[in-house]
C-alpha cells in the first residue's frame, strides 16, 4: 500500500510539473508578438534519488527544476554595439539630408546667386549709364546678400533645432537609466530565493536596449546579476541601483549651442561630455550639429567675409555717377564668424543705385565701365583659401554632400549588421508559434498519461482496500 501511496503522491508532484510547461507553453504564446520578450523553457527532470525495492530503485516521478530564457549570451553582448551603432549614423544621416540649404540645384541658394550676380554686373558692363541695368545690378548685390543671409540662418536653424531635440531625449533617456537601476533591485531580490525572474529580465533588457538606441552603452555585468552600463568611452551610467542622469547646459563656446552634461550614479559634479564620447542618437545629433553643419556654418561664413571684402575693396575705388567715392557696396561684420549672418547690402546704394561705383574716375562720365570690370573680376580672383568664388561655392557643396553620403553608406553597413544580429537573436530567443504549438501537444498528453496513472493507482488502491 505504501507503493501505491508514493505512485498517487509521485504522480501529483508530476502532474503539477506539467501543468507549469503547459503554462510556460501559454506565456510563449501569448507573448509571440511582444518586442523584446525572449522564449522560456520549462525545465522538467527526473526526481532524485528513487525509492529502493530490493535489488532495483524506482522512479519518484518528474519535478519542475527551472524556467529559463533562451538568450544567447555571445548575441546579446554585441547588441548593444550595433544598436548604437546605428541610432548614430541613421541620426547624422537623416539631419544632414534634411538640410537643403546648400544643394546647388536649389534655385534660392548660394550658387544661383552669384551667378546672377555677376551676369548682371557683365550686363551693366555693356551700358553702364543704364538706369534700368543699374538698378538690376544693385538688386542682384541685394540678393546675394540675402542668399547668404538665409544659408547662414538655414544652417543656425538645423542646429538649434538639434538642440530642441537633444533637450527632448533626456527626459526618456534619465528614465530609462533610472529604470534600470529600479530592476537592478528588483531582479536581486527575486533571485535571493534561487528563481530567475524572467520578465523582469526581459523588461529591462528592453530598457538597455533602448540606452543603447539613445547614448551606444554598453552592458557589462556582474556577479550580483545587476545590468551596469557605461558609455562607450567607460563613463558609468547605471551602477547596481544607481543610475546617472544627463541635462544640458549653454555653450558659449560653440555659438550658445547645447552641451551634454552628466551627473554620474555617485552623485558627482556634473561633467561635460564631448560629442566623441557619446553613441547613439544622442552621438548623432551632436556629430552632426557640430560635424558637418558647423563646418558647412564656417564655411559660408568665410566665404560671405572675403567676398564682401574684395567686392568692398573694389568698389571704394570707383566713382558713382555723382563722382563720389570711397564708399562700400555691402555692409559686413568686422569678424569672419557671423558674416554670412551679417552681410547686407549698403542702404544708401540700395536706395540709390547711380550711387553704385561703377567708373574709374570722377570726370569719366556715366559710360565708364572701368572699375566695373574690375568688380567683375573677382568672380575669378582667389580668395583666402586659394580659390574662386565659384570653387569655394563648391568646395563647400562637395564637402557637405560627402559628409552626407560618408553618413549614408556607414547607416547602410550598421543597418545590414544590425539585421543579422537582430535575425539571429530571433532565431534564439525568439517564439515559435509551430515549435511552441508542438510542446502544448506533447505537454497535453504527458497531462493526460499521468492523469490516467492516478486513476489506476486509485482504483489499485480501491481493490486492495476491499480484500482487507
Amino acid at each position: 500500500m505504501t507503493g501505491l501511496l508514493s505512485l498517487l503522491q509521485n504522480s501529483s508532484q508530476s502532474l503539477q510539473a506539467q501543468s507549469i510547461y503547459t503554462a510556460t507553453v501559454a506565456q510563449n504564446l501569448s507573448n509571440a508578438n511582444t518586442d523584446g520578450y525572449s522564449r522560456q523553457t520549462a525545465q522538467i527532470a527526473a526526481v532524485l534519488p528513487g525509492d529502493r525495492y530490493g535489488n532495483s530503485y524506482i522512479g519518484r516521478g518528474a519535478v519542475l527544476q527551472a524556467i529559463t530564457q533562451s538568450r544567447d549570451r555571445f548575441l546579446e553582448a554585441q547588441m548593444p554595439g550595433a544598436f548604437g551603432s546605428q541610432k548614430q549614423s541613421a541620426t547624422e544621416t537623416q539631419i544632414l539630408q534634411s538640410v537643403s540649404v546648400l544643394d546647388s540645384s536649389n534655385p534660392n541658394g548660394l550658387s544661383p546667386a552669384v551667378s546672377n550676380f555677376y551676369s548682371q554686373l557683365r550686363a551693366l558692363a555693356q551700358d553702364p549709364g543704364n538706369a534700368s541695368y543699374r538698378q538690376s545690378a544693385v538688386s542682384s548685390a541685394r540678393q546675394l546678400a540675402y542668399s547668404f543671409n538665409q544659408t547662414a540662418q538655414s544652417l543656425d536653424g538645423a542646429r538649434r533645432g538639434i538642440d530642441s531635440s537633444l533637450e527632448a531625449r533626456l527626459p526618456e533617456l534619465n528614465q530609462q537609466l533610472a529604470r534600470i537601476a529600479d530592476l537592478n533591485e528588483q531582479v536581486t531580490r527575486a533571485s535571493i530565493a534561487g528563481a530567475s525572474p524572467n520578465d523582469l529580465l526581459d523588461a529591462r533588457q528592453r530598457a538597455v536596449d533602448r540606452v543603447a538606441e539613445l547614448t551606444g552603452a554598453q552592458m557589462i555585468p556582474n556577479s550580483e546579476g545587476d545590468a551596469n552600463l557605461t558609455l562607450p568611452d567607460g563613463t558609468a551610467l547605471v551602477t547596481g541601483n544607481l543610475a546617472a542622469s544627463f541635462s544640458t547646459i549653454a555653450d558659449v563656446s560653440n555659438g550658445g549651442h547645447l552641451a551634454l552634461r552628466i551627473t554620474l550614479p555617485d552623485g558627482s559634479t556634473p561633467n561635460t561630455i564631448i560629442r566623441d564620447r557619446v553613441g547613439g542618437e544622442v552621438g548623432g545629433m551632436l556629430t552632426a550639429r557640430d560635424g558637418a553643419l558647423l563646418t558647412a556654418e564656417r564655411q559660408v561664413d568665410q566665404l560671405a567675409y572675403d567676398l564682401g571684402s574684395a567686392l568692398n575693396s573694389v568698389h571704394q575705388g570707383g566713382y558713382a555717377l555723382d563722382g563720389s567715392t570711397g564708399r562700400d557696396l555691402f555692409t559686413m561684420s568686422a569678424t569672419v564668424a557671423g558674416a554670412a549672418r551679417d552681410i547686407s547690402i549698403n542702404t544708401s546704394i540700395a536706395s540709390d543705385p547711380t550711387l553704385f561705383a561703377a567708373s574709374g574716375s570722377a570726370t569719366s562720365g556715366p559710360g565708364d565701365s572701368t572699375n566695373l570690370l574690375l568688380i567683375i573680376g573677382t568672380e575669378s580672383q582667389p580668395l583666402s583659401g586659394g580659390t574662386s568664388v565659384s570653387g569655394s561655392l563648391a568646395a563647400l557643396t562637395t564637402a557637405y554632400g560627402a559628409a552626407t553620403e560618408r553618413a549614408a553608406a556607414v547607416n547602410e553597413g550598421d543597418q545590414a549588421l544590425l539585421n543579422h544580429l537582430s535575425t539571429m537573436r530571433a532565431s534564439a530567443s525568439g517564439v515559435s508559434i509551430d515549435e511552441e504549438l508542438v510542446n502544448m501537444t506533447k505537454s497535453q498528453r504527458a497531462y493526460d498519461a499521468i492523469a490516467k496513472v492516478i486513476k489506476t493507482a486509485d482504483e489499485m488502491l480501491n481493490t486492495l482496500m476491499a480484500l482487507r
